[in-house]
Formats: C-alpha cells, structure tokens, sequence
C-alpha cells in the first residue's frame, strides 16, 4: 500500500511539474524517481550475494533429547544489507531459529536449541531469507533448499529387570526345543565332495562353473525373545506422544535394548500393514534393525493381534520368550498366545490402558493365567516403576 501511494504520489508530482514548469519540482520529481528505482533494486543486489549454511550435528537421537543447529549467514557482493530476515520452513513444533540480522563484511552465526517431539524422520529445511532496504518499501525474497534429514528414534526408558537371565540361554533345557528340530538355512556353496548328498548339490551354480557344488548349511540365529507389537489401528487411542502408540513403541523400544544389552538376540513381530517380521541377523546389529523399524511404524494394520499371521512362525521356533504389548481388551489375543507358547516359554504382557488415553472404558474379561508377568500402563507412568500385577485391572 506504501509503495503505491508512493508511486501514485510520484506520477501525480510529475504531472504538477509538467504543467507549471517550476524547476524545483522537476528536481524533486527526478530525484524521488531515482530513489524510488534505488530502493526497488536494491534488495535484489544485496540477495544475490547471501549465503546460507546450517549445520546439525544429528547423532543417534531419541525423542525427548535436545539438539543444537549452527546458522552461519554471510555476504559476497559490495551491497550492503541492513535487514535481513531469516526464517525456518521446516515446521518443527516448539523450534523457532530465526533471526533478524544486519549483514556486512563478517559472517553472522548464531545457535538454535530445540527438542525432538516426534520420531522418523525430522527435516531441518528449507530457509527462507528475506531482504529489505532501510525505508522498507521493497523487499527480496529467496529460498535455500538445504535439508538435513535425521531419523528420531523412540524414547527409550528404564525399565526393570523383566525377565530371568539364566533360563533364556541356548541349551539349558529341552522345554525350549533342540536345534535339530529348527530347520537349516543355506550359508553358502563349496566344491562338490565325495559323500555328498544329491540333496546337497545346487545344480544352477554346477551349471555355471561347469562342475558340481554342493550347498552348505548353518543353524540359524533366533530369538531369546519375541517381541510382539500391536499396530492395529482400530485399538489405538490419543494423540502425539500421549498416545498408546507411542507408549506402546517405546515400550517396545525400551524391552528391545535391554534384553539386547546382556548380549542376548531380540526378535520383533508386529501385526502392521504388512505383516513385518525382525529375525536376529548375523551381520546386522539387530538392535538397530528394530530401533530403525520403530522410529517409522504406524498403526496401519487392519487384523487384530489375535489373527497376526506370524504367530505360527513363533510356534516352531526353539527356546524363545514372548513379550506382548497392546492395548487391546480383545480376549482373544490371550487364547492365542497361551496355545502357542508352549511349555516352560516366559509369556510378559504389557497391557496399556488405552481408557487413560481418552478410549471407552474397556470390559475386561480375559485370564492370562497365573504363571504370566503382566504390567499396566497408564497415561503419565513412569516405565522404570512398573510393577508386576494381577489386580491392577478387572482381569478374572
């Protein structure tokens, strides 16, 4: 609006001029132009020349943990720049790094403190600087596309001592199943050998080299315990990090690394969208493989725990241990566990009370059982005080 009074004023100052001939207002006139053409280009001279860099140093972090982003601003070209304004595009909650500043010859930096409030993937990025001239009539405006993408992983919280260390080890017991019940995997190919089965050849390989090889195989890894992870959609209640599906990956998260941390192997199941099954790995630090999965899971399932289509995956596999966590008051989810864990395996249930997240208040009505470590979990609990219990909720 300023600038077209401006202009408006201008054009009508000419007109006056034209028609009284006076001199002084053609001085005028010309020199309001002149300053009226200056201010328009000169915050598109002084643009040209303005670099930005962020830099962030991302680390492995969690949700909860504080980070710290380096802004650093400078100019190359002789415009000077007075007012500069340099905005965050990124949209992260609570984080607000931009500043107003006035550059010249030196590099303008400063630093910017936030907090992770969501897990996945954080994008830091775009700017945007703004660029005016002293009277403000005109203004620039870039865009820096610079990103840098961090992957947030869950809140990982204490948790007490769940399960009983010397029971979970390989060999301690046949309840847990004898490695010759578990099938082989290949591990790879060597030169055929007198003695060696036919079922051993691998015939393409022997084709391609033109001689025979034979397979060889390696017992496979599997887990001490399973995680089994509830992602369906229809139990999940809240919103943002008071939500069941955040209480939930936590959990999750946090049962991972502590069973991972007395160098034992975690599996992980999970009823999502697509079925996805986390298999301990040789050459994979099978912590990260579940911390890199729970950073993105959603509750985007569509079966109930109780039809999760790997549980008979669990039933053929030797010595495991199941932890269960869900919100879900479906009883069924009970029946089927209890069937498929067979004798001697551990069973933990992490039932989160999805009625504290705002959910209908549940009828509860299923027995998990006497020998079953069950925890509660309610909205604001602190995991490291969770107890073992049977009367926290109407279970019969």
């Amino acid at each position: 609006m300023t600038r077209a009074l401006l202009g408006l004023s201008l054009a009508l100052l000419l007109f006056f001029a034209y028609l009284t001939a006076i001199r002084p207002a053609f001085a005028i006139a010309y020199a309001l132009g002149m300053l009226f053409v200056l201010t328009w280009a000169w915050p598109k001279l002084a643009a040209r020349g303005i670099t930005v860099e962020r830099t962030l140093d991302a680390g492995t972090p969690t949700v909860g943990e504080a980070f710290e982003e380096t802004f650093s601003i400078r100019k190359t070209g002789r415009t000077p720049a007075p007012w500069v304004e340099v905005a965050d595009l990124s949209r992260l909650r609570d984080y607000q790094p931009g500043r107003v500043i006035s550059l010249g010859k030196e590099t303008v930096t400063w630093r910017a403190r936030g907090v992770y409030r969501q897990r996945g993937w954080v994008t830091f990025g775009p700017t945007r600087v703004r660029v005016s001239e002293p009277f403000g009539l005109f203004t620039e405006e870039r865009r820096d596309n610079q990103k840098n993408q961090v992957l947030v992983y869950p809140r990982v919280r204490p948790m007490p001592q769940l399960l009983m260390p010397a029971s979970q080890h390989a060999g301690t017991a046949q309840r847990y199943g004898n490695w010759a019940d578990y099938p082989p995997e290949t591990g790879g190919v060597r030169e055929y050998a007198p003695g060696d089965s036919f079922g051993r050849i691998h015939w393409p390989l022997s084709q391609k080299h033109e001689q025979l090889m034979s397979k060889t195989f390696e017992q496979p890894l599997t887990a001490d315990l399973w995680v089994v992870l509830d992602l369906n959609r229809s139990v999940h209640f809240g919103e943002g990090e008071e939500s069941t599906l955040e209480y939930a990956v936590s959990l999750a998260a946090s049962v991972a690394l502590q069973v991972h941390s007395r160098g034992r192997r975690v599996g992980l199941i999970v009823n999502d969208g697509r079925g996805t099954v986390l298999e301990p790995h040789r050459a994979l630090r099978q912590d990260r493989v579940i911390l890199d999965y729970l950073a993105v899971a959603q509750a985007d399932g569509s079966q109930g725990l109780a039809r999760a289509l790997a549980w008979d995956r669990i039933r053929r596999l030797p010595r495991r241990a199941i932890a269960v966590i869900t919100p879900s008051p479906d009883p069924h989810w009970v029946s089927v566990t209890q069937a498929i864990r067979g004798r001697g395996t551990p069973l933990l249930a992490f039932y989160i009370d999805a009625s504290s997240f705002g959910a209908p208040e549940p009828n509860l009505s299923f027995d998990l059982g006497a020998d079953v470590d069950l925890y509660v979990i309610r909205k604001g609990d602190d995991f490291s005080r969770l107890m073992r219990t049977r009367d926290a909720v109407r279970l019969v």
